[in-house]
């Protein structure tokens, strides 16, 4: 750090080190002292040289950047002929790390550039190529700028005079350099010592300086050898290097794109699980979102408080309860203001309700559970059976004086056309009911619809009708005809 200093009488001993002699300094014929060395570059003390207005203020970099005399740690002088220098300000190492970020991020094609001629194979390429020193050259063209390269001359960039050298400033007389005995950068500039006195300026309160007298600033710049610039292809820089962003988001759209092959083949898609989903769903419940991504579908609904849970084991029962074929990660979530519903999130991964393989999707049968428990069954064939109820051509156990699977009404139910009218009337435009069978307890109805959206409308409809639909099957006949099956446990629809 910048010492405080006592600058002796005529200019030539500060804080005891000597200016170097005449033979150390070697003038030139500008009469400009030899600073060339390495040194390093504290930044002033409290009453030190103050750099504000001159060279050593503030150094422009890329983009219309600068970079502040606090985040350099070192330079190189080097007299490059009678009256010139060039200084070379080495950049603190965090500052360059951070401009390396911002070539990654803003400057993709450099960045890949300079990530691959630091790696084995187009390093090697290139240095028996075009050589090590271009190699080098090309590496520091790419990367971050590490050091600030200021050439300075007499007469138009500074002044020397008797072994100093003077850097103007803009606001005051200049700061003098010049060698010390110990090889160091010895230094002084004439400062004004201030008050603030505190002034109403219309928006708040502020200092406003005050000058009081003038003092000697000092600085000392230590010789330090051992400063070198950050390079890119050190090792240890080199191991703060990463991937080139555009590789990455490359290799990730790759994966992505795969990924949705990949669930393409497995589920579903959305609007077809939608269409299950809100087909089991109670009425009040809305499906608001099915995305399938990453291998899972992802669902989120809202549902009244009291049924909040009524869709979520609806599923799990067409999977069997399984931990797999189930909703999974299931988020509860209550809304300030919104206490009467509850939002839920779940995640589907082995569910029949969302798998395209048919043999994966009648497994919601394989539990042997009796639908009439509550949980709906879902089939992805129109012909898969149902625990309790009776494929459409298959026999079932006889009951009193009929067949499950027999048009002809068991005793307290009504005909299948009265049935079929009373609940052809509850569907929507859209949906028609075309056959109605009777099994053990309950009625089994097959329609035709052109959308999901109309049976999940029906299946509202049938619940607020004591009901309870569960379904049975809704499977794609072609584009805009879908065949389903829905079941329905006694009620006034089906009574004689």
């Amino acid at each position: 750090m910048a010492l405080a200093l006592i600058v002796a009488g005529c200019g030539r001993s500060v804080n005891g080190v000597d200016q170097a002699g005449k033979t150390q300094l070697a003038p030139d014929l500008y009469g400009c002292p030899d600073l060339s060395g390495t040194y390093a570059f504290p930044p002033p003390g409290a009453k030190g040289v103050s750099y504000r207005g001159s060279m050593l203020e503030e150094f422009p970099i890329e983009w219309g950047n600068r970079v502040p005399a606090s985040q350099i740690r070192g330079l190189t002088i080097r007299r490059v002929e009678p009256g010139a220098y060039e200084f070379r300000f080495m950049v603190e190492d965090t500052r360059v790390v951070q401009h390396l970020a911002l070539i990654r991020e803003f400057y993709k094609p450099r960045y890949r550039e300079l990530y691959h001629l630091l790696q084995a194979p187009q390093r090697d390429a290139f240095i028996a190529r075009e050589g090590e020193a271009a190699h080098a050259k090309r590496v520091a063209e790419l990367g971050p700028p590490a050091e600030i390269v200021r050439t300075l001359r007499a007469g138009t960039d500074m002044i020397c005079r008797d072994g100093w050298i003077e850097l103007p400033r803009a606001y005051t007389k200049p700061i003098r350099l010049t060698l010390g005995e110990d090889r160091s950068i010895l230094g002084e500039s004439r400062e004004i010592s201030t008050v603030g006195i505190t002034v109403w300026c219309g928006d708040g309160c502020k200092d406003l300086p005050i000058p009081t007298g003038t003092y000697t600033g000092t600085l000392r710049w230590p010789r330090d050898d051992a400063q070198r610039p950050w390079r890119v292809q050190d090792l240890a820089a080199r191991s703060l290097l990463e991937r080139p962003i555009d590789e990455i988001e490359a290799e990730v759209a790759r994966r992505e794109a795969e990924q949705a092959r990949s669930d393409a083949d497995r589920f579903l898609a959305a609007d077809d699980i939608r269409g299950r989903l809100e087909g089991l769903a109670p009425a009040g419940t809305v499906v608001e979102t099915v995305e399938v991504r990453g291998g899972e579908v992802h669902v989120r609904y809202t549902a009244p408080t009291a049924d909040v849970d009524t869709l979520l084991n609806r599923v799990a029962g067409v999977g069997g309860n399984g931990a797999a074929t189930g909703p999974q990660r299931v988020q509860r979530i209550v809304t300030s203001g919104r206490f009467h519903v509850r939002s839920v999130e779940f995640v589907l991964t082995d569910s029949p309700m969302v798998l395209r393989s048919e043999a994966t999707a009648s497994m919601g049968n394989a539990s042997g559970e009796d639908p009439a428990s509550g949980m709906a069954v879902l089939s992805a064939a129109p012909s898969a059976a149902v625990a309790g109820s009776a494929p459409a051509n298959a026999p079932g156990p006889a009951t009193t004086a009929n067949a499950a699977g027999s048009q002809l009404p068991p005793a307290g139910y009504a005909d299948p056309l009265a049935i079929q009218r009373r609940v052809g009337r509850l569907f929507p435009a859209g949906c028609r009911v075309v056959d109605v069978r009777y099994g053990g307890e309950r009625v089994t109805l097959t329609g035709q619809a052109e959308t999901h959206r109309c049976v999940s409308d029906g299946m509202r409809a049938l619940d607020a009708a004591q009901s309870r639909p569960e379904l049975l099957s809704i499977v794609r006949e072609s584009n805009d005809s879908h065949r389903f099956e829905i079941l329905i446990v006694p009620s006034a629809l089906t009574a004689k």
